[in-house]
């Protein structure tokens, strides 16, 4: 199969910051094989099924990749900075069709599992030993900052104890299901 294509078919003012643009680009072909790859692809993301679409941060900019093809970036600085997101996007998308080829459709109940993910759900699986050497005043806090993207399970080092792997493969397959070996 061809590399995905993507144009850019439109050119906003950013409304937040005028001297910066939005844009909207168009891929080539429907993404709604790999809309719920991506989704469990990238840590962090946001999947709504009743539009089709997966929201994620890309080097600190907003984007939305729709199952039609659509592409919606957040304000960046200037159509040169969109051009090269769209790049890496691009192969992003790449990636998860060669995944979807191999794969096919992620399971719907894997889907379900991650979009209940919240902090409660990850403190379950935590030590709770309240250590404080991820540098948090306990568990809990830290389970609320791994929810949000703001600490990694790496820096927890209680659960890199060999008792604790179950509940460190759950979460690792919880936060990314699907590793696409692409850096985003």
């Amino acid at each position: 199969m061809k590399p995905v294509g993507i144009n850019i078919v439109e050119r906003t003012p950013c409304l937040l910051e005028p001297r910066k643009i939005q844009v909207t680009a168009q891929a080539d072909r429907s993404l709604s094989d790999i809309v719920p790859i991506l989704y469990l692809a990238i840590p962090r993301s946001q999947y709504a099924k009743a539009f089709g679409s997966v929201t994620f941060t890309l080097e600190g900019k907003l984007v939305a990749v729709y199952s039609s093809g659509r592409i919606n970036l957040g304000c960046v600085l200037g159509e040169e900075i969109a051009v090269k997101l769209l790049e890496k996007l691009n192969a992003l998308l790449d990636k998860a069709f060669e995944y979807y080829r191999e794969h096919g459709s992620p399971d719907p109940q894997l889907l379900e599992a991650r979009q209940r993910l919240n902090p409660i759900e990850i403190y379950k699986h935590l030590p709770k030993t309240n250590c404080k050497e991820c540098g948090e005043q306990g568990c809990f806090p830290f389970a609320v900052k791994l929810a949000n993207g703001e600490k990694t399970l790496q820096e927890c080092t209680k659960i890199q104890q060999p008792k604790y792997s179950g509940d460190k493969n759950y979460l690792e397959k919880m936060l990314q299901p699907i590793k696409l070996e692409v850096n985003i």
